[in-house]
């Protein structure tokens, strides 16, 4: 059976944001999204950062984007969770808004540049551990942010 997986990884980076950095995350992006087609027949790849390309980082509603990825998680049957998510203002409301659900599941994961290959850092069945990942990603998003979404 063929799954949509979403694919979490910081956009931006952290602040300032630069248009270099903003490169560099979408080449990540890239990679990852290429490994998993090839190597992972019955998964279908799903990246917010290709799916908005067309939105400007720097100009506009960012928190609108948020809606829109949210939207898009909602069709997914996973997430996988890359980089340092937890710097990234995005990655932590995907992974909360993704918690909340009561199906579904999440892995937190890395890429081997050498081998062009995903690991899988650490898995879990969100139906077990779903409360204490959701208290986990408040703590963490009020400690970096106040608690409120990056304007």
């Amino acid at each position: 059976m063929t799954k949509k997986v979403y694919i979490a990884h910081p956009f931006r980076g952290k602040k300032p944001y630069t248009e270099e950095q903003i490169r560099e995350n979408t080449l990540r992006v890239t990679k990852l999204c290429h490994a998993i087609f090839k190597d992972v027949p019955d998964v279908v790849p799903v990246s917010p950062v290709h799916a908005f390309s067309f939105v400007d980082p720097f100009r506009d509603d960012q928190n609108k984007v948020l809606d829109c990825c949210g939207e898009l998680l909602s069709t997914c049957d996973e997430i996988w969770v890359f980089g340092d998510w937890l710097s990234s203002m995005g990655c932590i409301f995907e992974v909360g808004t993704f918690c909340r659900r009561d199906e579904g599941g999440i892995a937190f994961c890395t890429f081997d540049e050498e081998t062009k290959r995903i690991k899988k850092a650490a898995a879990f069945d969100l139906t077990i551990d779903k409360s204490d990942v959701i208290a986990y990603i408040l703590d963490q998003r009020q400690r970096a942010f106040g608690g409120e979404r990056e304007k």
